[in-house]
């Protein structure tokens, strides 16, 4: 009788082992799977889906190669703010963006996301509009309306010019939190009340 308790007891061990190192390759599979599924390539290196524009660029390869300010991260602590040059409304728009913003299992809850978003709650406006339809940036002309895609908490915003990344590490009632790539530690916003 013992003897058929240890074969058990070991077929059952191994079970739960085999399960424990299957569950990440099996989840990875599912996840790459589904973003091909939807157009998109996987990128093994940050485990996040891509999509490619019509001209067959890939969104990391044209953020990779701009440099600039990153004005809704605020990584140079201004006290006043101007339009960034790296936002600027061209008359002819030299990216492929989204026709509308494309939200893809949220993993935030985008009942707390979508609200007016602020650095400075002492400052004189807004930085932006978060609302299910577009990322609507505070902007001296008025066209900030930019599309954006939100896949789990990965987020793309397309300007007219150039294509800014981030991941929402948290949101709440009052505040939000966005690690933007290439930056090193979460901005934090908190809901403008004006």
């Amino acid at each position: 009788m013992n003897r058929n308790r240890v074969i058990i007891l070991t077929i059952g061990i191994l079970i739960i082992l085999t399960g424990i190192w299957a569950f990440p390759k099996i989840d990875e599979f599912f996840k790459v799977d589904s973003c091909l599924d939807k157009g998109g390539s996987w990128n093994y290196e940050t485990k996040e889906c891509e999509f490619e524009s019509k001209e067959k660029h890939s969104v990391s390869q044209k953020t990779d190669s701009l440099k600039g300010y990153n004005q809704v991260a605020d990584e140079q602590d201004r006290k006043t703010y101007n339009i960034s040059e790296y936002n600027t409304d061209l008359k002819s728009k030299n990216l492929d963006r989204p026709e509308k913003s494309i939200i893809t299992n949220p993993t935030v809850d985008t009942t707390e996301l979508f609200k007016i978003w602020t650095l400075d709650p002492e400052g004189p406006h807004a930085d932006f509009w978060f609302k299910a339809t577009e990322f609507y940036v505070v902007d001296y002309d008025g066209d900030g309306a930019m599309p954006y895609l939100l896949n789990q908490d990965s987020l793309t915003i397309f300007y007219n010019d150039f294509i800014q990344k981030g991941k929402i590490v948290s949101v709440g009632r009052d505040t939000l939190k966005i690690r933007w790539y290439e930056t090193e530690r979460p901005t934090e916003y908190v809901k403008w009340k004006n």
